[in-house]
């Protein structure tokens, strides 16, 4: 027990982090969409992820563990908490058995990924951001064990006593270990189609490492890691076509905006740091341009100092989604587009690979007064950034659609309509309405759409029906009823246009922590004249 104390402590400490104001956070449209698609029958629930844009592992994971723990607000996000502790854990796992030489750097990783405010923060998110973070650590952490004891068995086999026991016991570690890499990559890639950049790297690393080690033919010495790859790709062989409709159907409704030049040098400062930035202030552009050249720096020391071989693995999956971001940035050029899929969240699920960077390089310092300064300094200040981001949000004034739904439930009266006037408003309304028993069941107002075939993806149409639908606020509504519109000023929406003869009688105004600080839920209620 004393041997793992500190891992132990570091563990706990990191789960509390991540419990912190967790359920105070109003559940939010994305969220409501995770919260609400488990509840379909399985089949059901399994075509309308096609109709998505994200493939479903998460989603079946998520499933299970509602069957145990229910849908509170609580439980599906205790299910992000589960993975981002274990991100934690697998960070020492990885860091302790890939830098066999440089052990104590693992605890320091470990440190770094637990108190990160990135990390803490999609902790407090019920999306698939944490689950993908911990199966690239565990993919990574499976792969360097096989590659170790297949190494093992090589070395076992130029003293031409094939079928020692050490042998054949590392015969048998080496498929276990690549079973636990084969699994780790087929979850990644079922998690997030970021995650298809980061398992490549992984895999291309494999490949690099038995190149530059074993000896012998290819298939002879690439023969186990080839079939692992070989399964995985088998196994998404049947998902493709579903993936091709989803890429098609992105490209139809595109909403996420074009990088720029600051895109890469403010995501390596959110993964670092954690800070809120404005990047259009000189200021902080001036910063960036610091951070950038200090990463830069650090990655150069990093491979300089580092003897292990796997820091190139370390720095591949590091890489991959930045290369994966300027290819599509290159491919929308190549058709005349200015788009491309760039989403700083996206990077969460490499984002421990660039602290595990950190750690080694701050424990190859000889100096142990330089090692202990900056090592300080710098938990320090991602405690400071932890506390700033809490103080910052005053979640206590922000209470969101959780609040919103409460004052619903206090005033809704049999026969009162109750609509949405966003899809952004619908779903974590729709959420929250089960949650409070409330039986009226919204509508989603849809400016004069009466199929959502012909709303974009982006509206959620892979949940909804067209029963959700109320084309026109006139319909189904007669003199002396009373109209509840849940509405936002946000994702670009405006106050809803009701009928002329709708008088408002009372506005109720809830601010909102997500998307953004700045979203607010208004609670409009109208009588018809």
């Amino acid at each position: 027990m004393r041997k793992y104390f500190w891992l132990i402590l570091i563990l706990t400490v990191g789960t509390a982090l991540r419990f912190y104001h967790n359920t105070d956070i109003s559940l939010w449209h994305d969220e409501a969409f995770s919260a609400l698609l488990i509840k379909y029958p399985w089949g059901e629930m399994m075509y309308r992820i096609g109709l998505d844009v994200h493939p479903p592992a998460y989603y079946v994971f998520l499933r299970f563990w509602h069957y145990v723990l229910g849908d509170s607000l609580l439980a599906l996000r205790s299910f992000s908490v589960f993975f981002s502790v274990g991100t934690i854990w697998a960070a020492w796992l990885f860091v302790k058995t890939a830098f066999r030489d440089n052990p104590r750097a693992a605890l320091l990783a470990t440190a770094l990924v637990a108190f990160n405010p990135f990390q803490i923060q999609y902790a407090t998110e019920a999306r698939m951001y944490t689950m993908g973070a911990f199966f690239t650590l565990l993919g990574a952490y499976f792969l360097v064990k096989a590659l170790y004891y297949q190494t093992a068995i090589r070395q076992d086999g130029a003293l031409h006593m094939p079928n020692l026991p050490e042998t054949v016991n590392d015969r048998k570690k080496m498929i276990w270990n690549y079973a636990g890499f084969t699994f780790s990559v087929i979850v990644m890639i079922y998690t997030h189609y970021y995650l298809l950049f980061a398992a490549a790297a992984i895999g291309f690393y494999g490949l690099a490492y038995l190149f530059f080690h074993h000896q012998g033919s290819f298939w002879q010495k690439h023969r186990p890691l080839l079939i692992s790859l070989a399964v995985i790709v088998i196994s998404y062989i049947p998902w493709l076509p579903i993936f091709s409709y989803q890429f098609k159907q992105v490209g139809a409704g595109y909403w996420i905006p074009p990088m720029d030049i600051w895109s890469i040098p403010s995501t390596l400062y959110t993964l670092l740091v954690g800070f809120g930035h404005d990047v259009s202030q000189s200021s902080v552009q001036k910063l960036l341009v610091g951070i950038l050249l200090i990463v830069v720096i650090i990655v150069y020391r990093f491979l300089k100092k580092t003897q292990s071989f796997h820091k190139w693995l370390v720095l591949f999956v590091s890489a991959a989604p930045f290369l994966g971001a300027l290819l599509f940035l290159v491919l929308a050029k190549l058709r005349g587009s200015g788009s491309s899929v760039y989403l700083v969240r996206y990077f969460i699920f490499t984002g421990a690979f660039l602290s595990i960077i950190a750690a080694v390089w701050l424990y190859s310092i000889r100096q142990r007064v330089v090692f202990w300064l900056l090592t300080t300094s710098y938990l320090l200040l991602t405690v400071f950034a932890f506390v700033n981001y809490w103080q910052d949000l005053n979640i206590n004034s922000r209470p969101g659609m959780n609040s919103a739904a409460k004052y619903l439930k206090a005033n809704l009266e049999p026969g009162h309509k109750l609509y949405a006037a966003t899809s952004f408003m619908f779903f974590n309304l729709k959420y929250y309405v089960g949650q409070e028993n409330i039986l009226q069941q919204p509508l989603l107002h849809s400016g004069g759409n009466t199929d959502i075939k012909n709303m974009p993806h982006f509206a959620g149409t892979a949940i909804l029906t067209n029963r959700d639908l109320l084309p026109d606020y006139n319909q189904g509504v007669k003199t002396g009823d009373t109209v509840w519109i849940v509405w936002t000023h946000s994702f670009g929406a405006q106050e809803p246009s009701v009928p002329k003869n709708w008088t408002r009688v009372s506005d109720m105004d809830y601010p909102e922590v997500r998307p953004y600080v700045g979203t607010s839920v208004h609670v409009s209620q109208y009588v018809v004249n």
